[in-house]
């Protein structure tokens, strides 16, 4: 009796840990390849049968990075003949995530009936391990062992890109004195970003576009209230500055936004122009009445 419980114990711990599958694989290559790596899965390529969990972890030694990717998949059928006719059978929300400095293009496809893993880098004496978790969806231990790799093209079929996805929660610190935050705004040089993006030190870039709806044409429409040049004078002696213009001390305290006050000057550029017609005008009637 002792001994068929002992042997039913077993059965049970078995099944428990066949949905978790440590050390599937050990790669290491001292050298770069020719092509990439090819991780030869013996997972059936065949729909709704799986669901699996993959997990590479190492190192590129050449690329001083860490490998961390975990790897989903789910497997389905557009064909009318569902289970049978795998020309309709395709890959369905592959998703990567990377918890590493790794993050190579990877593939999935069918080879030889057989659901392939394919990491498209060559890089030198790279080495990494494979452990897998898959459960619920009928998967078999076997479908976990004799996984082999292969410096060679992935000549698979019904290949897919597998996309990148991940997510942080919470405040994300960045070197060098950065942060971006749980509100989603970024700061370089600055941990209290006050804007989506606050930069405490020089941007240098080769092209800023700035959007601006309020582009100020409306200057040269036929109702334009163009201040008079004595208003003007009246205002730069009280007040030190352009009428619609932020002081110094304005902009010492507040900055200044881009786009309006590009919008401001070219207002002033446009008022400029039309002092100056109206002025042309005026010569050209004074050397009318001298003559």
């Amino acid at each position: 009796m002792k001994k068929i419980i002992t042997i039913f114990i077993l059965l049970i711990a078995f099944k428990a840990s066949a949905q978790n599958y440590d050390h599937i694989l050990n790669y290491v290559f001292n050298g770069t390849p020719t092509n990439g790596v090819k991780i030869k899965t013996n997972i059936p390529f065949t729909p709704t049968t799986q669901m699996p969990t993959v997990i590479i972890e190492g190192n590129n030694f050449g690329t001083t990075e860490t490998i961390g990717l975990i790897i989903n998949w789910y497997t389905y059928s557009s064909a009318n003949d569902f289970y049978n006719d795998p020309s309709g059978f395709y890959f369905y929300n592959a998703t990567v995530s990377s918890f590493g400095s790794f993050t190579p293009n990877i593939y999935l496809a069918s080879e030889n009936g057989k659901v392939i893993i394919y990491i498209d880098r060559k890089d030198y004496y790279q080495r990494f391990t494979v452990r897998a978790y898959s459960q619920g969806m009928g998967e078999q231990p076997g479908w976990f062992q004799g996984w082999t790799t292969a410096d060679e093209p992935n000549n698979g079929v019904k290949s897919i890109l597998v996309p990148y996805k991940n997510r942080f929660s919470g405040d994300i610190l960045l070197s060098g004195n950065g942060i971006w935050n749980s509100s989603g705004s970024v700061g370089i040089g600055t941990t209290t970003p006050n804007a989506k993006l606050a930069v405490n030190g020089n941007i240098r870039a080769k092209e800023v576009k700035v959007e601006n709806a309020n582009w100020p044409d409306y200057v040269f429409k036929k109702n334009y209230d163009l201040p008079s040049l004595k208003f003007t004078e009246q205002l730069i002696k009280e007040k030190g500055h352009l009428p619609g213009i932020p002081s110094a001390a304005d902009v010492k305290a507040n900055g200044v936004d881009l786009g309006e006050m590009n919008a401001k000057l070219l207002q002033k550029i446009e008022e400029l122009t039309l002092y100056l017609i109206e002025i042309k005008k005026e010569v050209e009637t004074l050397k009318r009445d001298k003559k």
